[in-house]
């Protein structure tokens, strides 16, 4: 990726998430916001963050730590992620987009270097594990709001990649850089925060403990 090329980092908040009860962005693993530990991630990369939002009142509570951000508000609420794509992609000055979710604390910079690396004059560079994942993606924004602007009706980001001219990237690639795959663990539920805790404790130790061999 040429140094003159404009990169914003999209991180997507949505709403209030049913399954874990209340707005995951702002609750706390290890000592910071999920979002704060995705938006340090991709701070390296990006000339600008801007995190899309469903409502004014998530906003503000964002908004207290992490107050740089530039923010995208859904104009058209309960339509999921593509909203979050439409108004962030309309909101960003970047030519290529960095997407992220909000509730991916494990998130890699080496992931989104490989697929800013790979994406060359693709419209997107886009994982697939076992299934593509649009919302850990790199895509260029005049393509994507093209995409979108001539069709309002757009589902949902999967949908949007297969209107695209997407680069995959497969699993045994991406273990390349991320082998245990934790970019691609989110926070749902208050037992998978536990569990992320645990799992991020453990790194810890593994790191800190003298090689005795």
């Amino acid at each position: 990726m040429p140094e003159s090329v404009k990169v914003s980092a999209l991180i997507l908040a949505g709403g209030a998430s049913t399954r874990f009860g209340r707005p995951k962005a702002s609750i706390e693993l290890a000592g910071r916001p999920l979002i704060s530990h995705v938006a340090h991630v991709l701070e390296p990369l990006a000339d600008e963050i801007i995190v899309s939002v469903a409502d004014p009142q998530i906003e503000g509570a964002i908004r207290s730590f992490l107050p740089n951000v530039v923010f995208a508000r859904d104009d058209r609420p309960g339509s999921g992620p593509i909203e979050g794509f439409r108004q962030g992609f309309r909101a960003a000055r970047g030519e290529v987009l960095l997407v992220a979710p909000c509730d991916a604390p494990l998130l890699r910079l080496q992931v989104y270097q490989l697929l800013l690396e790979v994406l060359g004059d693709y419209d997107a560079a886009v994982p697939k594990l076992n299934a593509v994942d649009p919302v850990r993606a790199v895509y260029r924004r005049a393509r994507v709001l093209e995409v979108l602007d001539a069709d309002s009706h757009v589902p949902s980001p999967s949908a949007l990649v297969d209107r695209l001219l997407a680069r995959f990237v497969g699993a045994d690639q991406i273990r390349e850089v991320d082998p245990g795959l934790a970019s691609f663990l989110d926070v749902n539920t208050p037992e998978e925060l536990r569990q992320m805790l645990q799992r991020m404790h453990s790194t810890t130790d593994r790191r800190r403990r003298p090689d005795l061999g």
